[in-house]
């Protein structure tokens, strides 16, 4: 079904193809301890049947409607202090892929997902693999819903067919998509960290915005308020200001956008 030949230097200069698995991160992790492969290698398949989102989250996807990927990455030169750089260039890629196609209010929505209209279009799942101070390797995964004509899952979800009512050219939209991953990696490779960190921001669910949000406090009791998002810490930590002026720092799971 795929042909992808996207004009890449990395990320997509070789596609593997497998008409149907679990999981492609998990497919390209066992690739990866089976042999040597080169950098920017990149899994597709039409049916993934067990994807995975953050935290064990599971991934909706209609067989031959979407694009379901994962590409090989060796980042050496992030230190793992700075792993959510990785994390700001590959929603970037898949923000630019989507306003290519469909411009309407699409936002990225800390720290995995993207938004159009507050509704989920795609997950973004990165695994790094750290030696030392380093990342040695990384696994990006992405869940981009682009035929797909209905959703099961208890939160509001959406793909490119939903919004226009035409169905698209997957080897297409998967081309395009690699594309634009690969330019925002040599970004983060070129260490235009400052040009990606603003750009995240100019297009961040909420940034500066008053939202109501709900934390999870350490007795797991759930606390909702109202607080203004300042940007991500250093540590990937989305960082809130809240009603009474304190500024708290939530890990992924600690805090939810209520919406």
């Amino acid at each position: 079904m795929y042909k992808i030949s996207a004009n890449t230097s990395i990320i997509g200069k070789s596609v593997i193809y497998v008409p149907s698995c679990h999981s492609t991160n998990d497919y390209l992790n066992q690739l990866i301890s089976n042999k040597v492969i080169e950098e920017g290698t990149t899994v597709v398949t039409s049916d993934q049947t067990k994807g995975r989102g953050q935290r064990g989250n599971a991934w909706e996807c209609q067989a031959d409607s979407n694009i379901t990927l994962s590409c090989f990455l060796q980042p050496h030169f992030i230190e793992a202090k700075d792993q959510f750089t990785m994390n700001i260039a590959v929603s970037l890629g898949v923000y630019d892929t989507i306003t290519s196609l469909y411009s309407s209010n699409v936002k990225i929505k800390w720290p995995n997902d993207i938004l159009i209209d507050n509704k989920k279009i795609c997950g973004i799942l990165i695994e790094n693999y750290l030696s030392g101070r380093k990342i040695s390797n990384s696994i990006v995964g992405i869940g981009l819903n682009i035929n797909q004509t209905s959703f099961n899952g208890n939160f509001p979800a959406t793909s490119l067919f939903i919004e226009t009512g035409k169905k698209m050219n997957l080897n297409y939209a998967s081309q395009l998509l690699l594309e634009n991953l690969d330019k925002r990696y040599h970004q983060l490779k070129n260490g235009e960290i400052d040009r990606l960190k603003r750009e995240y921001y100019d297009n961040m669910f909420w940034f500066q915005e008053e939202g109501l949000f709900e934390e999870v406090n350490p007795d797991g009791t759930r606390e909702r308020f109202n607080g203004v998002i300042l940007g991500v810490n250093d540590y990937g930590c989305i960082s809130i200001a809240k009603e009474n002026k304190e500024v708290k720092h939530y890990a992924f799971k600690e805090v939810k956008h209520i919406y």
